[in-house]
């Protein structure tokens, strides 16, 4: 009896502890959303229309070239050449097979919980 009831707690508390990190991304997704929205709505309907849309896909792709430009310009000219390009490229492969290898093997976000073990049979009191 003792083993079934800390088995049922244990399940129990990883279960609240599971739904307690999804309801922490959905709030961490909820406040980049907000965040957002407050930075592009200039209209301030609340949504992003197309030209808002467009000033975001801008800025982020500004960060994009920001970031490359400070990973792979090596010699600090500003631009990349074609060797610190054929690095970046070699990189990004890399990863995109990392990726696709992942996903092939269909590997979750966490390793599987083991199995639990049967619950053996209880012998009645006498």
């Amino acid at each position: 009896m003792k083993k079934i009831l800390i088995l049922s707690l244990g399940l129990t508390l990883c279960t609240a502890l599971t739904q307690a990190e999804d309801d922490a991304a959905g709030k961490a997704r909820e406040a980049r959303r907000a965040e957002t929205i407050k930075k592009y709505d200039k209209n301030g309907d609340g949504t992003l229309d197309e030209s808002e849309k467009a000033a975001m896909r801008d800025d982020m792709r500004k960060k994009r070239e920001e970031e490359r430009l400070k990973k792979y310009d090596k010699n600090g000219d500003g631009k990349l050449d074609d060797a610190e390009k054929e690095a970046m490229r070699e990189e990004m492969k890399k990863k995109a097979e990392a990726f696709k290898k992942r996903t092939e093997e269909g590997s979750p976000k966490a390793p599987p919980a083991p199995p639990v073990p049967p619950i053996p049979p209880v012998e009645p009191k006498k």
